[in-house]
């Protein structure tokens, strides 16, 4: 069992007393999921990219990259998505709603602010949705979310898998989403 996966199981273990939720450990809960989906994705595709290359990580992004938010989210009694304003998988797609968060998020980082580490909200039925914006800041990520030549065997991949993909044209330190994880008020 791997760090993330352990500390994401002391954690979730502590909350199995059912109590209501407060604000403070929604945003715990949703910062220890956040960091937990991404070593997870990011490790495995690191791995997948140093083995069988781009267009073979792209593949495997393909199919186990919701499989493996499901999995984070069901462990945790959560609703975890992934949300682009240019995003590859049209299941990826912003809300308005989570629109209007990257663009205010994107705002920021072209005014030079720094950008909100997290958003949290409350909803009417007490539910806690906790944003954390996903920004590019690992050259990988660039391999399939850069400039991509239109000629190359990654794009023509890409354009097979996703032919409605925006998700490209990204340059280090750009927003390229967020996670989006809606907690219930009961623990």
């Amino acid at each position: 069992m791997g760090r993330s996966s352990l500390v994401l199981l002391s954690f979730l273990s502590s909350l199995l007393v059912a109590e209501p939720l407060t604000q403070d450990q929604a945003i715990q809960k949703g910062s220890a999921l956040s960091s937990a989906l991404v070593q997870k994705l990011s490790g495995e595709l690191k791995t997948q990219m140093q083995s069988i290359g781009a267009v073979g990580a792209l593949h495997f992004c393909t199919q186990n990259a919701l499989v493996f938010t499901a999995q984070i989210a069901q462990e945790s009694n959560t609703s975890i998505k992934r949300v682009s304003a240019k995003n590859r998988n049209p299941i990826n797609a912003a809300t308005p709603d989570e629109q209007s968060i990257l663009t205010q998020w994107e705002g920021l980082l072209h005014t030079q602010q720094p950008l909100l580490a997290y958003k949290i909200q409350t909803s009417r039925n007490g539910e806690y949705t906790y944003y954390k914006p996903i920004v590019i800041t690992n050259e990988a990520c660039l391999k399939c979310h850069g400039d991509i030549a239109a000629d190359s065997p990654l794009y023509k991949a890409i354009k097979a898998t996703y032919p409605e993909d925006k998700a490209t044209g990204y340059k280090m330190g750009d927003l390229r989403g967020m996670i989006v994880i809606t907690m219930p008020k009961q623990n």
